[in-house]
């Protein structure tokens, strides 16, 4: 099996190959567009894709398609994120945010052009069989829309300034905002590797997506709060100055902390139900939580 540094080379090497694109419309689109999707990250999310499908069976070459698809619709969120009229940041991944670089109607339009790029990659991918590609589109289609990513976005607009202190509802906000598409990459991997959507290894592939999505976003709040605007690569401390209500600012840091690893230890639980405690996925679940940017 490839390890997790060759599964990230293989991905952006094959991202950066589907992004040679040429249009008579506006260069200047895609100039942006491979900005936002080139410039950095760790492709988490991708990686994601192609170990859950390769852990399962797969083939690396079979889940790329998927896992660039998924990371197109990473980044077009990340740029609609940063937008003035949304959290306002000014860099991302250590350079300017689209908006900055390019404005922000371009910066709208680049994500309105990542959104079909996905689906369209993963329709046009010979190495998977029709029902596969069908599933895939649904699933992300499912992860990444108005009861998913955009709702949980559209949640975390609204409760800005307002006190939340029911874990119940951060917990609701993490699982839509962050969480879907995590489990989304789990449920593609499964997906990918033959196992349908009613069988015991998809429904626990999608347990552990779950649950790896919900510690990720509690690690992640705990480094907006402790982290540095240069390690994180965006600006530090912006929930507190947004007045978001996060597990940190409900428990407190060693709190949240402690939760993460709670709930990344039954993610790792149900690797091991699968069989799976050692494999490439229990690596990336790791680094997802004990990250330190």
């Amino acid at each position: 099996m490839s390890s997790l540094i060759e599964i990230r080379s293989r991905l952006n090497e094959y991202i950066e190959s589907e992004l040679q694109l040429e249009s008579i419309h506006s260069p200047r689109l895609v100039e942006a567009m491979r900005y936002s999707v080139l410039g950095g990250g760790k492709r988490l999310r991708g990686c994601l894709v192609c170990a859950a499908a390769t852990s399962l069976g797969s083939t690396l070459q079979q889940s790329l398609a998927t896992a660039a698809a998924v990371e197109y619709i990473h980044a077009y969120s990340l740029v609609h994120d940063d937008l003035p009229d949304m959290d306002d940041a000014d860099t991302r991944r250590g350079k300017p945010s689209c908006h900055v670089a390019f404005g922000p109607a371009i910066a709208i339009l680049v994500g309105d052009a990542l959104q079909p790029l996905a689906f369209s990659a993963i329709a046009g991918c010979e190495e998977l069989s029709e029902w596969q590609r069908v599933t895939c589109v649904a699933i992300l289609g499912d992860a990444s829309g108005w009861n998913c990513m955009v709702g949980g976005q559209a949640m975390d607009m609204e409760s800005e300034g307002k006190a939340i202190e029911d874990a119940t509802v951060l917990a609701t906000l993490n699982d839509a905002k962050t969480g879907a598409l995590f489990r989304a990459c789990t449920e593609l991997g499964a997906t990918i590797a033959g196992y349908k959507q009613d069988s015991r290894v998809f429904h626990l592939m999608s347990k552990f997506g779950h649950r790896l999505g919900a510690a990720f976003q509690i690690a992640d709040d705990v480094l907006d709060a402790t982290g540095s605007t240069e390690g994180l690569g965006k600006p530090a401390g912006a929930d507190l100055v947004a007045g978001k209500r996060n597990f940190v600012s409900y428990l407190g840091i060693l709190g949240a902390k402690e939760k993460a690893n709670t709930i990344l230890k039954d993610a790792l639980a149900v690797l091991q139900e699968l069989r799976l405690e050692d494999s490439m996925l229990a690596e990336i679940a790791e680094l997802s939580v004990n990250r330190t940017a």
